[in-house]
């Protein structure tokens, strides 16, 4: 059973959508998609995918990547225990191939997530492990996406979908 929950505003609308044992994490804005997948256990989660906002997409730094993870680390806190293991792969699917800004966009990635309190674990390059307690990661509350909208926006914003 699906369970769907949703904010929106100014044609910003995120999405959560809880489809045991996967959650969706999902904001349009524009008729673009960004979308953040995981799986989850009863102690234990694995970040599979941040998508639609890659170094093609001219959105990366924009915020929504803080928007997705912020809201899937309070869906977590909802579901798991604190101590749960949350963890995941990084990728540079769409990257671009000169070396300088290779480089850059995967020291943007590492930075990206060990921002939430995410340990980076060493690995063939652009595509090292993310690695954390659901104790550890925090969401960053200030800031914005796309320059007009909250980076963090509570759970109880949300509303119950049908």
């Amino acid at each position: 059973m699906s369970h769907l929950k949703s904010w929106a505003k100014d044609g910003l609308t995120v999405l959560i959508n809880d489809h045991s044992p996967y959650i969706d994490v999902i904001a349009k804005y524009n008729y673009r998609e960004f979308k953040l997948l995981l799986e989850y256990s009863h102690d234990s989660a694995f970040i599979e995918d941040i998508q639609g906002n890659n170094y093609d997409s001219g959105l990366q730094g924009k915020g929504i990547g803080s928007l997705l993870v912020n809201t899937a680390i309070q869906v977590l806190r909802k579901k798991l225990p604190i101590d749960s293991l949350i963890s995941g792969q990084m990728s540079d699917v769409g990257d671009p191939i000169e070396s300088v800004l290779l480089k850059r966009c995967q020291q943007h990635r590492s930075a990206f997530w060990a921002s939430f309190g995410f340990n980076i674990q060493p690995g063939m390059a652009g595509h090292e492990k993310i690695r954390a307690l659901l104790s550890d990661l925090k969401v960053k509350e200030n800031g914005l996406t796309l320059d007009k909208f909250p980076r963090f926006i509570p759970l109880s914003d949300f509303v119950e979908q049908e």
